[in-house]
């Protein structure tokens, strides 16, 4: 096989490695240069039907086991954050379950509970919203630039933008945007010298509700469900299936008192429920008596009140707030500096 043909075949099979099976990029230049090497240099045919379906195995068996190692290095690499509760009180997050909690988790696979209740709070959708800051020096292009991007899109111009985007001040130039037109406008506004900042804004049912930027969301959490949640679950109970909520935030959402009567009669909070009643939890009582809890309905119990991963904030998963990609403030020339020194400096 020629050298030229051979590295064909090479560049094909990185770019398949990188962009259809997600190999780190280094993992798949090296997959790449492997098979121009076998192909070429070493002069290995490819004259039979087993030496092509070999050598596309080979290919797809080293991407897959490179893909499955990398993703195990980054879940295994995860460490404690920082992070803060509502009352602002800082913390390091995971929080491993304390006290009961662990043998209450035992309690909640063996009652069943997982069959029916996941441990994810997802989002569906996400919404771009671009802003930009001109200063006095590139006001003029970077309104420009605003302005081919809404003629190219068929866009209205929202909040100052629509006024002339004045210098210095953050302006909104898009909101609700997708992925392609927030894309277009901030290589537009990069282009001409903006700084730039695009915000990402997640929605969905399980998120909270908001009236304008999420109006069927039901609470069942204040953020999304990432893969630092679960960094003391063995293992993790997602769930797939909700014939009931999901369970990831409830801690957050009720108290013990309300927790027991759930797993008393679930009807006390919907009467509609189908979740069957966990009699068998609470010790036998008379007539006119209360039914306690038992240990393992307390264990149970002090293990959902432990479940609120989606109620503080992470890096990858902010809360109230959206996350932030922003580009950095274009460099000030030397003259723009001069120009803008305060008098009593420039004459020191």
């Amino acid at each position: 096989m020629t050298i030229g043909l051979s590295f064909l075949l090479g560049l094909l099979a990185g770019s398949v490695s990188y962009f259809m099976l997600g190999l780190w990029w280094p993992l798949a230049v090296l997959l790449g240069l492997f098979a121009w090497l076998a192909f070429g240099l070493l002069d290995v045919k490819m004259d039979s039907t087993f030496t092509l379906l070999g050598g596309m195995l080979l290919v797809f068996c080293v991407s897959l086991s490179g893909m499955v190692l990398r993703a195990n290095d980054q879940l295994s690499g995860l460490q404690y954050v920082d992070t803060q509760d509502v009352d602002g009180t800082e913390f390091r997050y995971p929080v491993p379950p304390l006290g009961q909690a662990r043998y209450g988790e035992k309690i909640y696979k063996a009652s069943g509970c997982v069959a029916c209740h996941t441990q994810q709070v997802t989002h569906e959708s996400v919404a771009l919203d671009v802003k930009a800051m001109a200063g006095e020096k590139n006001l003029a292009a970077v309104q420009e630039a605003a302005s081919r991007f809404y003629k190219l899109t068929g866009r209205k111009a929202s909040g100052g933008a629509a006024l002339g985007l004045p210098a210095g001040e953050w302006e909104t130039i898009v909101t609700g945007a997708n992925a392609a037109d927030a894309s277009k406008a901030r290589n537009f506004l990069a282009a001409a010298g903006a700084s730039v900042d695009v915000q990402v804004r997640f929605r969905g049912e399980d998120l909270m509700h908001n009236d304008l930027q999420n109006p069927e969301g039901r609470n069942w959490g204040r953020r999304r469900s990432v893969a630092q949640d679960y960094l003391f679950a063995e293992p993790p109970m997602l769930g797939s299936v909700r014939i009931g909520p999901d369970l990831a935030n409830i801690g957050a959402r009720y108290n013990r008192d309300m927790l027991m009567s759930v797993l008393l009669d679930p009807k006390t909070l919907k009467k509609d429920s189908k979740m069957p009643q966990h009699g068998f939890l609470f010790e036998q009582a008379e007539k006119d008596e209360q039914r306690q809890p038992t240990r393992e309905a307390e264990a149970l119990v002090d293990y959902l009140l432990s479940l609120k991963s989606a109620n503080y904030p992470l890096p990858e998963a902010p809360v109230d707030q959206p996350f932030t990609s922003s580009m950095p403030k274009p460099a000030t020339a030397p003259a723009e500096a001069a120009d803008t020194a305060k008098p009593d400096e420039a004459g020191k």
